[in-house]
């Protein structure tokens, strides 16, 4: 009996939550569009690059292209950064925690048309450290570096989805005169 009303408990705890719209962050919940349906990633081998097509590909109606000649979009990874610095030092002298930053530029141009200024994104994470310890946080430094990547390149194509595309210019001479006034002889 005990067994069966915990259960029931966490079932209308579990629907309460999802009442309420709550999802974990990446799973679910609701996609903005892009402004634009095809886009082409010119990354130049920056280590954001995988990680970048990874979102991006989850996109449901956006399709990479080949050639920027056929996208309607052009995402250019312009820079990246990372650095490591000192954040805490111990009563010994010695370094108990560092900060890792990562930072990617990017610069997106829909129909041709550069939007400015470029996108900056900083993703910033803090690592214990110990010398005692040097292997395993070599390892952890690694994986810290990849999860920055990751959200880095998520946080680029939520930018993404709140672009304006920009308006087209007008084709050719244009008249001052109304378009539905009548000419006199």
């Amino acid at each position: 009996m005990k067994h069966t009303l915990q259960l029931a408990l966490l079932a209308g705890f579990a629907l309460l939550l999802t009442a309420c719209g709550f999802h974990l962050r990446g799973l679910g919940g609701p996609i903005k569009p892009l402004p634009f349906a095809t886009l082409y990633l010119e990354a130049g081998g920056k280590l954001i690059e995988p990680d970048l097509r990874t979102v991006l590909a989850r996109q449901p109606k956006l399709t990479l292209m080949d050639s920027s000649k056929d996208a309607q979009a052009v995402l250019t990874l312009e820079a990246e950064n990372q650095s490591k610095d000192i954040l805490t030092i111990n009563t010994g002298g010695r370094i108990s925690e560092y900060q890792l930053t990562y930072s990617a530029q990017v610069r997106v141009s829909i129909g041709g048309v550069p939007i400015d200024p470029p996108m900056m994104v900083t993703v910033r994470r803090s690592m214990n450290y110990s010398d005692n310890q040097v292997l395993g946080k070599q390892q952890e430094e690694d994986l810290l570096w990849a999860d920055a990547r990751r959200d880095a390149a998520e946080q680029i194509v939520r930018r993404l989805a709140y672009l304006k595309a920009p308006a087209a210019e007008p084709a050719g001479p244009q008249s001052v005169k109304p378009a539905n006034a009548v000419t006199q002889p």
